[in-house]
């Protein structure tokens, strides 16, 4: 909660600021109120700054944040973004166990829509291409290719 004197300034503010009526004020006042309870899900992002980030990166290291993804479906996410430094960064950099399936399935993803730094960073991680390239993923990878 927040002391009421705080809160009278703060309607006030919305009403000078955005020229509000006192009903559309008390409306955006508890739609802020309602965000800053989720706090942990804002990421504010400065337009223009030199230090700032890229938006399309703030945007997926906020989605990888707050999502309740496996660490599969969040390097996924890294791939189809083609973000090969959050994937390094920040998903593959632990000492996590990664089931050799899902990884071999993002590894053919990366090589089938020619993501060359995934499969490498995949490779440095524990891809065994002698072990991927089955006949059956030859063909299917040669088939995309055509």
């Amino acid at each position: 909660t927040m002391a009421p004197d705080i809160q009278a300034q703060l309607m006030h503010t919305i009403m000078k600021t955005f020229t509000y009526t006192n009903k559309q004020a008390k409306n955006l006042f508890q739609e802020l109120m309602m965000c800053v309870k989720k706090r942990d899900l804002i990421t504010i992002f400065r337009m223009g700054e030199e230090s700032s980030q890229d938006i399309d990166l703030s945007i997926l290291i906020a989605l990888l944040r707050s999502s309740c993804a496996s660490s599969i479906d969040q390097l996924k996410l890294a791939l189809t973004w083609n973000r090969v430094d959050i994937a390094r960064n920040y998903i593959l950099s632990g000492a996590h166990q990664w089931p050799e399936q899902a990884l071999e399935e993002i590894m053919v993803t990366a090589l089938k829509t020619d993501k060359v730094e995934f499969c490498r960073l995949l490779l440095e991680n524990g891809i065994y291409m002698q072990k991927l390239l089955t006949i059956h993923r030859l063909e299917e990878l040669y088939n995309t290719v055509i």
